[in-house]
């Protein structure tokens, strides 16, 4: 393989194989997060609320004050951004009128619960023409006979696609005013639905292997992402629901002794330098890369080889609004937190030591590789452009594609060849045997695990390994 290529597969498998990368430089960055406001969101509304953050359909002053009530201007702003998150395109001003009525813009009005409904429904109408809006339910709340043909239709159809949830059993309370976490609450479940009924959920890297007695879940994260990568399929998520056990590489929500084993290992702790440890010109390319970031000196230069990769790449991720808070694990992690019994197959530590272990040579071609620096000076593909690229396999569920980016099945040489080994084989195989003995557990315990996409693929990945010894089947 030509070494520019090898260069593109590491700079791929750094960013979807390894967990660690969450934590690199951690102590060090900027503090990027704010205190959270006086006011919470109440229990039922807190998760749907903060996705409704994370995919961006509210403007930032609407998650604040969250039990007062929502203006018909607040409701409007809000039905225009989804209309936007739905199509990809700017709202015209007569689209925008399909959704409120514009008169009533110019007061603070409050909007109440149906007019919200209404309102929503003839967003989705307006985004989505192609969805079959009929909806042929029985409701049996006692507040709704009242309500007009066509205004009981809308309701219909928003309760039987999970969209609107009455107060209780038998109201729907739909003439009191909206508050803004039911609004909040009430626009993620309309995108939610309009993703998944018109197919653009994720569908992942996911397969179920099995036996005549025991299951195993297998879903390949990818360990670094954006809100695009949402939601996923619900086969994914009704899997993980009927599991035991969430099994990851590394349990990341460890934040604190992640990073303070990092910091012990990452960087020279004698006269050695990073500058000493790096061919003149890289060193230079990483200078100029880092320096606008404000990292002193006296911080950078002390870095080994395979941590300034890392800091490049996550530092070029992150000023393109890619985080590891997203990530395939760490959302298991957060769901199964209290609720689930979380094992770890390697853990923090084994991955920096792995890393810590890597040859000087293979340091350098990290680093070569996160600054886009190839033969003859190329420049690879760019980190951003990499994992737009590899969201796009995830979420169409082409584990092909993710196999030929990320895991080239070729004879490799020298600091690539302990790459292949360090890397993929020897982790393979470890993987490959807890599975089994996932699979052996005599209490009859499902197991969700969740690794590196790279992990489930190719001539040594997990799944290939145990086609012979299991029934194996990819699920999209």
């Amino acid at each position: 393989m030509k070494k520019t290529a090898m260069l593109k597969t590491i700079a791929a498998a750094l960013i979807i194989v390894l967990s660690l990368q969450v934590f690199v430089f951690a102590e060090e960055q900027p503090q990027l997060l704010i205190s959270p406001p006086a006011e919470q969101p109440a229990a039922w509304a807190v998760e749907a609320v903060q996705w409704s953050s994370i995919y961006g359909l509210a403007s930032d002053e609407m998650f604040a004050k969250y039990s007062s009530k929502v203006t018909q201007e607040e409701l409007h702003k809000v039905c225009v951004n989804l209309y936007e998150k739905l199509t990809g395109k700017t709202a015209t001003p007569e689209e925008e009128k399909i959704f409120t009525d514009n008169s009533k813009l110019t007061t603070q009005k409050e909007a109440t619960r149906l007019e919200m409904v209404t309102s929503v429904y003839n967003v989705l109408k307006a985004a989505q023409p192609e969805f079959d809006f009929s909806a042929d339910v029985n409701l049996t709340f006692k507040d709704i006979g009242s309500l007009s043909e066509e205004t009981l239709n809308i309701v219909k159809y928003s309760v039987a696609k999970g969209i609107l949830h009455g107060r209780n059993k038998e109201i729907l309370d739909l003439e009191s005013q909206c508050t803004r976490q039911e609004l909040l609450v009430f626009v993620k479940n309309a995108y939610e639905f309009a993703i998944y009924e018109s197919g653009r959920y994720s569908k992942g890297a996911f397969w179920k292997v099995s036996d005549e007695n025991n299951t195993v879940y297998l879903l390949g994260s990818i360990h670094i992402a954006d809100a695009t990568l949402y939601p996923l399929s619900k086969e994914i998520l009704n899997a993980y629901e009927k599991s035991d056990v969430l099994v990851v590489e590394a349990d990341i929500s460890k934040q604190e002794e992640a990073a303070n084993y990092m910091a012990q290992r990452a960087m020279y702790a004698d006269e050695n330098t990073l500058e000493k440890n790096v061919p003149e010109e890289l060193y230079k390319k990483f200078v100029e890369f880092v320096t606008p970031y404000g990292i002193q000196e006296e911080v950078y230069s002390k870095l080994k080889p395979w941590y300034a990769a890392l800091l490049v790449q996550n530092l070029q991720l992150m000023d393109n609004s890619y985080s590891g808070s997203l990530g395939v694990d760490m959302y298991f992690l957060s769901k199964a937190m209290g609720q689930k019994d979380i094992l770890e197959i390697e853990g923090i530590k084994f991955q920096v030591d792995m890393f810590d272990s890597f040859s000087n040579e293979l340091q350098c071609q990290f680093l070569a590789s996160a600054l886009g620096t190839g033969e003859g000076n190329e420049n690879t593909e760019a980190s951003v452009e990499l994992v737009a690229y590899m969201l796009k396999c995830w979420k169409e569920g082409n584990t092909e594609e993710l196999a030929r980016i990320v895991k080239a099945d070729v004879e490799a040489e020298g600091e690539f060849k302990e790459f292949n080994e360090k890397m993929w084989s020897s982790r393979d195989n470890n993987m490959v045997q807890k599975v089994r003995e996932y699979l052996a557990d005599p209490e009859n315990k499902t197991y969700f695990v969740v690794v590196g996409a790279g992990h489930m693929v190719g001539s040594t990945g997990i799944v290939t390994q145990l086609e012979d010894e299991y029934k194996v089947e990819q699920i999209k």
